[in-house]
């Protein structure tokens, strides 16, 4: 999962998973605008949490009325034997959340510099977490670390930078899925020369390439670095990088005149043109072509930096900024004008005295209730030699927010001190659950505050009554994925969707796969052309076996519009037949996916009952799209009452009240709104598909706004109950 901090901050897209924030950093939430109620988050639900990567997104959604009960934590830590000790080292500098082995559940990685090992990963068990060594050496690591699919075999990698005492920044090769606890991970050299000190890392296609790079400070050289990801990185010993940005980025130390240098980076579209855009220091940088960016001033202070939805329905995401290492206001900014002029930044306080060395910010939903939430804590120790702490009152907060720009602030602990805390989803439950380790104030330790406790795994969109499996039609997100096919795919990962149905975008089917992989995704479904299907089903299979899918859908049989004929029925019902047999030699199988139009009047019935009995249901079944059975004046509940298990697939997916149908299979974009919102009773639908035995469910929304609606569409089905 790339895991771009983008959604983090941007999803805070469900996860967006699980509401949660799509483990989907900081930055990942960022990128997902939520509509009148929201939308927010939950990757690396598997994440372009693009935490490291680089990507978190932030992003916020609500059913009308949800009302939020209060959270009630449950602290973990390792000083009560509750998670393993990280080891002996007593500076813990770096905090990653990514998911490592793939398991759809956030693993997280510390990093060290006072003693070896220098890198551990805290690994999810049954009901806690097993610690591993990635590196066993002696290493100044500094603070930050990312993680993204760098050598493009489907898993996450790890980066990594030196601090002060190193001019080097590393990355990790992931053995997935052969881990040997005595076998270290393979390190590599991204940077060996220069200046020293790499305080923070970020993933994320800043250049709009379709690929995401690597970006990087160096405080030693007062500068922003962007890497391009090497096309066979396993054999290159550095990589060429090249200057985003120079000199003093909202840097202004502590009391003691220390700390004094810049921080910082995240990734989220700030100016809603579908292009991942850079946060760093108190900046947000504009990407003009060429290799150059725009710096736009956000606030006065720099610092820790991210972005979300505060304020659901504005045009652009708002920014939260933190003073980092240093002292100085916890602000957030929204954008009152243009983002790429500084004055129309205006900056609103969340606390009412300074924070002091407030290296922890985050944004998510925390308490599930639609909007995003703020995460923010202070450390209690910094001095190396000093025996006690340094800010015996360090406080935690969470202010939890209304998706009106108004937080409602509550403390969370208070002299314990934070560094490099992070919200994610640890325990696979859905909910957002915070992780921390101080930086040197009692360690080595590890803490986990639990959200409400360890429930059940829990999976997008799923609840009580709905269970699911459910997935995304990419065609939803079809004019994201036009754009830039690695973030569209790193949104359905903050959304928190393991299963998908589409194709592959003109990347080779094997690149696609591993692209999916490293998300957490599987395809279980794609569409073939009617034609393809008849003269050259051959093809069609070999295809489908590439992408490693179960089902073959046709979404259309070619008529005259409007006046589908029994001959057109019949003479897709004998292709059918054929090229199912075809395919269920080549372990697949065929499904037909209505649009409606098949319900034109035929003797007592439709053609589209004509369809069913002259199909063989041993090679041949339908995907029931609700919003065109219903648009065509077909009955869903009806229709699965009637036949059952020829149902194999089913695209949810609501008609606009007053929205009126017809027997031609089209209709406009925005008459498909988000589900609960139309025409459907959605509690009988899905509960006569659930008996009838539906293998698979995706999500389906043609409005040009569906990124906005999906969310929405997740927090319906979680809650729907019959």
């Amino acid at each position: 999962m790339s895991q771009y901090p983008l959604f983090r901050c941007l999803m805070s897209l469900h996860n967006i998973k699980n509401g949660i924030r799509l483990n989907l950093s900081t930055v990942e939430k960022r990128f997902l605008r939520g509509t009148s109620k929201g939308s927010i988050t939950a990757m690396n639900s598997r994440l372009f949490r693009l935490r490291g990567l680089a990507l978190y997104f932030a992003i916020s959604f609500a059913i009308s009325g949800a009302v939020a009960a209060e959270v009630q934590w449950t602290n973990l830590s390792s000083r009560k034997g509750d998670l393993p000790v990280p080891g002996e080292s007593t500076q813990q500098t770096g905090n990653l959340i990514a998911d490592l082995d793939r398991d759809g559940v956030q693993d997280f990685v510390l990093a060290f510099r006072a003693k070896a090992p220098a890198l551990v990963w805290y690994r999810r068990n049954a009901s806690s977490w097993d610690r591993l060594v990635i590196e066993p050496q002696f290493l100044t690591v500094e603070a930050g670390g990312a993680a993204y699919d760098i050598d493009g075999d489907g898993d996450l990698d790890i980066v990594f930078g030196g601090d002060w005492q190193s001019n080097e920044v590393w990355w990790w090769e992931n053995p997935f899925p052969n881990f040997d606890p005595n076998v270290p991970w393979k390190r590599h050299t991204i940077k060996k020369s220069g200046q020293t000190q790499h305080h923070d890392q970020v993933f994320g296609d800043f250049e709009n390439t379709g690929k995401p790079q690597l970006v990087f400070w160096n405080q030693g050289a007062k500068s922003l670095f962007i890497a391009e990801i090497p096309s066979d990185p396993r054999q290159v010993s550095v990589w060429p990088y090249n200057p985003v940005y120079s000199g003093e980025a909202g840097e202004k130390g502590d009391s003691a005149g220390g700390f004094k240098y810049a921080e910082g980076a995240s990734a989220a579209d700030i100016d809603a043109d579908g292009v991942v855009d850079l946060l760093a220091g108190n900046y947000w940088f504009k990407y003009l072509g060429g290799g150059k960016f725009k710096p736009i001033k956000v606030g006065e202070i720099g610092g820790r930096i991210c972005a979300g939805r505060l304020i659901e329905g504005a045009k652009y995401p708002q920014i939260i900024i933190a003073p980092g290492d240093g002292s100085g206001p916890l602000r957030w900014y929204e954008c009152l004008g243009d983002p790429q002029k500084e004055a129309d930044w205006k900056g609103h306080d969340l606390l009412d005295r300074q924070m002091i060395h407030g290296h922890t910010l985050d944004v998510g939903d925390v308490d599930h209730d639609g909007h995003l939430d703020i995460f923010a804590a202070e450390m209690a120790k910094w001095t190396e030699k000093r025996p006690d702490s340094d800010n015996s009152k360090a406080e935690a907060w969470v202010f939890y927010g209304d998706g009106k720009g108004n937080f409602r602030k509550t403390v969370l602990s208070t002299g314990q001190g934070f560094h490099e805390g992070k919200l994610a989803d640890l325990d696979g439950d859905g909910d957002l659950d915070i992780l921390n380790k101080p930086y040197n104030w009692e360690a080595p330790r590890v803490d986990v505050w639990l959200n409400n406790g360890t429930g059940p795994r829990k999976h997008a969109g799923t609840g009580a009554s709905f269970k699911g499996p459910l997935g995304l039609q990419l065609y939803s997100l079809r004019h994201h994925f036009a754009k830039n096919v690695p973030l569209a795919l790193d949104y359905v990962h903050n959304f928190g969707f393991t299963e998908i149905e589409g194709g592959s975008y003109k990347y080779p089917p094997a690149v696609f796969t591993n692209m999916l992989a490293a998300r957490g995704i599987r395809e279980v479904s794609t569409f073939a052309d009617y034609a393809k299907l008849r003269d050259d089903p051959d093809a069609v299979i070999r295809a489908a076996q590439a992408l490693g899918v179960e089902y073959v859908v046709c979404g259309w049989i070619p008529h005259e519009k409007g006046h589908f004929t029994e001959q057109n029925a019949r003479e897709a019902a004998g292709i059918f037949n054929r090229s199912g047999g075809q395919l269920r030699n080549a372990g697949l199988r065929l499904a037909f996916h209505l649009h409606g139009y098949e319900f034109q009047p035929y003797q007592d019935e439709t053609l589209f009952d004509l369809l069913v009995k002259e199909t063989r249901p041993e090679l041949v079944g339908f995907e029931l799209d609700v919003f065109w059975a219903v648009h065509g004046g077909a009955d869903p509940v009806k229709l699965l009452r009637k036949y059952g298990s020829r149902f194999a697939l089913m695209h949810i997916k609501d008609l606009r009240k007053g929205a009126q149908g017809d027997l031609t299979g089209s209709a406009p974009d925005d008459d498909s709104v988000p589900v609960g919102d139309g025409q459907v009773d959605w509690p009988a639908v899905l509960r006569e598909a659930q008996r009838a035995g539906v293998k698979h469910y995706f999500i389906e929304d043609e409005s040009v706004a569906a990124i906005y609606q999906i969310p929405r569409t997740l927090r319906y089905l979680e809650t729907v109950s019959w």
